[in-house]
């Protein structure tokens, strides 16, 4: 069984998960890099071990799981949005790598040392640095990584199929019944099939999908509200504007409120202050 599991935060970048953890899914790509003792991943069905060194990635929609973590095991895991950095936005949605493992010997040279740049930051370094670091990471990387484009991705799993598709389509007019034409099922086969292998709504789905772009495109203010709603797939903004309520708690406009409000006190904490401003605003 696969789930879908949402993530609030637009980008994570810590320790790597210290328990095993089920097979799921996400609109995020996940690397994670090995630097002590061992744990063994399953990515698209196929399991590998990693130890210190090695590097693992799960593209957006790919499934995966963590199947062993020794207790000795160390490493960094990175999980963000697709868009988090915007040079490498489309290649997250349009290509896949050859191999979702890289051994230390097919690593570029510079990626170790970035790797431990990363490890030394503190869990309350500032974002825009972090995030830099994330950038660098990624220039390195995909000098390393093969990429194929998506349509010469052989792909036999039904499930991952329709995941594929939906991550494709999804700022698009959608319903049960045009995913299930385009994949050639019927739409009772794609319904069962995310209430058996997901344990999502199809609709829920959709709108997890919709709600983390919009969350991202949000953080630009050049863009108005109902142009968010739209770009998002929305037919109309008081849609859009009920499905954030639902998912987040408050309205969109107030939620780029608070982001605004945690930009500009990240903007004028001082590197000579003792730690970074705290922040009231759940975001």
């Amino acid at each position: 069984m696969i789930f879908y599991e949402h993530r609030a935060e637009e980008a994570y970048m810590g320790v790597i998960c210290d328990h095993p953890f089920p097979s799921h899914v996400h609109d995020a790509t996940e690397i994670v890099y090995l630097t002590a003792d061992s744990a063994t991943m399953s990515i698209a069905d196929k399991r590998y071990q990693l130890f210190p060194g090695d590097l693992a990635i799960a593209f957006p929609n790919i499934p995966h799981s963590y199947d062993e973590i020794s207790e000795d095991a160390e490493g960094i895991c990175m999980i963000f949005a697709p868009d988090t950095i915007a040079e490498f936005s489309q290649t997250f949605r349009t290509a896949i790598p050859e191999s979702p493992f890289l051994a230390p010997a097919a690593q570029a040279a510079g990626l170790r040392g970035i790797t431990r740049q990363i490890q030394g930051l503190s869990s309350d370094e500032l974002a825009p640095l972090k995030l830099g670091y994330l950038h660098i990471f990624l220039c390195y990387l995909f000098t390393c990584l093969p990429l194929l484009p998506l349509e010469k991705r052989a792909q036999s799993a039904l499930t991952y199929q329709a995941l594929q598709y939906i991550s494709e389509h999804f700022t698009e007019p959608i319903s049960l019944e045009s995913a299930a034409h385009a994949l050639g099922i019927s739409r009772i086969h794609l319904s069962h099939l995310f209430s058996q292998q997901l344990h999502i709504n199809f609709r829920h789905y959709i709108n997890t999908l919709r709600i983390d772009r919009a969350c991202t495109l949000l953080q630009d203010p050049s863009y108005s509200i109902s142009q968010v709603a739209y770009q998002c797939g929305y037919g109309n903004p008081r849609t859009f504007h009920r499905a954030f309520i639902a998912q987040f708690g408050v309205p969109p406009n107030q939620y780029r409120s608070q982001l605004t409000q945690r930009k500009n006190m990240l903007m004028s904490f001082s590197p000579k202050d003792n730690k970074p401003p705290e922040f009231s605003a759940n975001v």
